[in-house]
């Protein structure tokens, strides 16, 4: 059984941008904006995994991966800011077909990492910093399939702490027998 960790990179900024001037809607919770497929979608979302995973597309938003029965999928979503402007979180998922993973679970990861505690990384000793990294996970049941899945992320301004839109793709994971 494997943990296949995914990294999903939300373009935040170009977000913000097309919902100011109006080319795009925020959505809401139960009707996300879809993104689009395929190269339309890459413009918003990146998403690459440990290369013994890939199947096809590392980098875009149509990232498929390779998995087993019994292996955890675990998405973890960042902006291309770092979250600095910006938060991106994911709050819902559905597959097709369902039969293929278990229901999505969402929890906050508590984390220490050490990192540069000055503007020197190289003298400076390392400081510890605790953090949340926020996280969303389903377990593969049903070998020798194909599953499409689409995800849905909330998108909340940093600075004022409003949800600014809520958005969906759909990439895929392929089940090996």
């Amino acid at each position: 059984m494997s943990l296949i960790n995914i990294l999903v990179a939300v373009n935040a900024t170009e977000l913000a941008e097309r919902l100011n001037d109006g080319s795009m809607k925020p959505g809401s919770v139960g009707s996300p904006t879809n993104l689009g497929a395929w190269g339309g979608s890459d413009v918003f979302v990146s998403m690459i995994t440990q290369n013994s995973y890939i199947a096809s597309n590392q980098g875009g938003s149509e990232l498929e991966v390779k998995a087993n029965s019994g292996d955890t999928v675990r998405w973890a979503v960042s902006t291309f800011d770092g979250d600095t402007d910006y938060t991106a979180f994911l709050y819902n998922g559905s597959f097709n077909p369902s039969s293929g993973i278990t229901a999505l679970s969402y929890f906050n990861m508590h984390t220490s990492v050490y990192l540069p505690a000055g503007s020197d990384p190289v003298n400076g000793t390392p400081a510890l910093f605790h953090n949340n990294a926020y996280a969303t996970q389903g377990t593969v049941i049903e070998a020798g399939q194909k599953i499409q899945y689409t995800l849905s992320f909330k998108l909340v301004n940093n600075s004022t702490g409003a949800v600014i839109g809520y958005f969906s793709w759909d990439p895929f994971i392929s089940i090996a027998n």
